[in-house]
């Protein structure tokens, strides 16, 4: 058997510590943008061992998008005259390393790598938290509070089932193991109290469902039997979570105007007031400047229309949009038998459903990563083989 070679799991193993930068708040107090930077640095100095003219001519297809994107943000400068935040260059900066990675590091077989080593590092998010719990928040009391943010865990958990119940939908051997792998990821996703990955991890599980063309195994009595042990597991972590993970978990089905919805309810009256004013942005930070309780309206398309403006908004939803559909056509190809633009497809979803809930602009870098990879691959032209000319005789003298 033939052993990849170290940069195929190094580039791929950097670049998922950056996408899960947030492990270094939950468990040890490290700032995350410390974390982010330094996994950028690593990915970028090991993925400079895969550069190649293909990847040189994508990452150059690339740049002018990129472009295009910052010059509308700037529309919303050109009234406003306000200085520049550091999210705004950070976001730039984000994109730009997406792009690099969708080139660079996800090539061939480092692809296939990405994607197992990431779900590897969510699953063993997942299990950390639940195995070294030590703190909570006095208040909601989500799991692994401390000093970090608990959606991180909750995202990790969602990325490893998504990535299990594909496996299982796909390939009948070791059902088993991969059902006891999912029940951890499941109390950990419950247990960190976050209601947007909870929804999020729905829309990418109907996704996989279409992409596998497996809607047949609904009828089928292991899977409702595999599905009822999943769902026993569930109920048994909300009746065993603290209150408060269990107040927030209700209000998913009834409103009970906890402090969550209040606080949302807020970020939403001053998000649609700040909208009613210009269609043309107000520039990156102009939300936090406005004296709202939260930095961020915790919904990408709203912080987009409120800060980048109209304009580059349209264009960037255009992007996304283009990117999951062609991921989705490149999946439903061979009906999700190929792993990388399944589970990508799976995760820009995933990623883009759980930007509507929570975190700000520079938040889903998941789905950056999935739509610098679609548009890359939009330079790939399969071409039908030619048949070759038949032979020249010669011509008798």
């Amino acid at each position: 058997m033939r052993i990849p070679a170290p940069r195929l799991f190094l580039a791929p193993a950097a670049l998922g510590a950056f996408l899960l930068s947030g492990w270094a708040s939950v468990f040890f107090s490290v700032d995350t943008e410390l974390v982010q930077y330094a996994a950028i640095a690593a990915t970028i100095v090991l993925g400079a061992f895969s550069l190649s003219y293909s990847g040189l001519n994508r990452f150059a297809f690339l740049l002018p998008i990129i472009a295009t994107l910052i010059v509308f943000a700037q529309i919303s400068f050109l009234d406003t005259r306000q200085p520049h935040p550091p999210k705004e260059l950070k976001f730039y900066l984000i994109l730009v390393f997406c792009a690099y990675c969708a080139c660079f590091v996800l090539r061939g077989a480092a692809a296939e790598h990405f994607v197992r080593i990431y779900v590897a590092l969510c699953f063993a998010l997942s299990l950390a938290a639940l195995g070294f719990n030590r703190t909570a928040d006095t208040g909601a009391q989500r799991l692994m509070q401390g000093d970090g943010n608990p959606i991180w865990i909750a995202r990790a958990a969602g990325t490893a089932i998504m990535y299990f119940a594909y496996r299982l939908l796909i390939e009948p051997r070791h059902r088993g193991l991969r059902l006891l792998a999912l029940l951890p990821c499941v109390a950990a996703l419950i247990l960190a109290g976050s209601r947007g990955p909870i929804l999020s991890l729905l829309l990418g599980l109907g996704a996989l469902l279409l992409m596998t063309n497996r809607g047949a195994l609904l009828l089928s009595r292991k899977v409702w039997a595999a599905g009822l042990v999943v769902v026993l597991l569930a109920i048994a972590a909300v009746v065993l979570a603290p209150q408060g993970i269990q107040d927030r978990l209700a209000s998913l089905f009834v409103s009970n105007y906890s402090g969550s919805d209040v606080l949302r309810m807020n970020l939403y009256e001053v998000s649609f007031g700040m909208l009613r004013e210009t269609l043309f942005g107000h520039g990156f930070g102009a939300f936090e400047a406005s004296g709202a309780l939260q930095p961020y309206p915790h919904n990408l398309l709203i912080e987009a229309l409120i800060e980048p403006g109209l304009i580059f908004s349209v264009f960037f939803f255009a992007l996304i949009g283009y990117a999951i559909r062609r991921l989705y056509l490149s999946a439903k190809r061979d009906q999700g038998r190929e792993l990388v633009p399944t589970f990508l497809c799976a995760l820009a979803i995933y990623s883009l459903a759980n930007a509507m809930f929570s975190g700000d602009i520079t938040s889903p870098k998941e789905l950056y990563l999935c739509l610098f990879f679609a548009l890359s691959t939009a330079l790939v032209v399969r071409r039908a083989p030619q048949p070759s000319p038949p032979p020249r005789h010669p011509i008798p003298t």
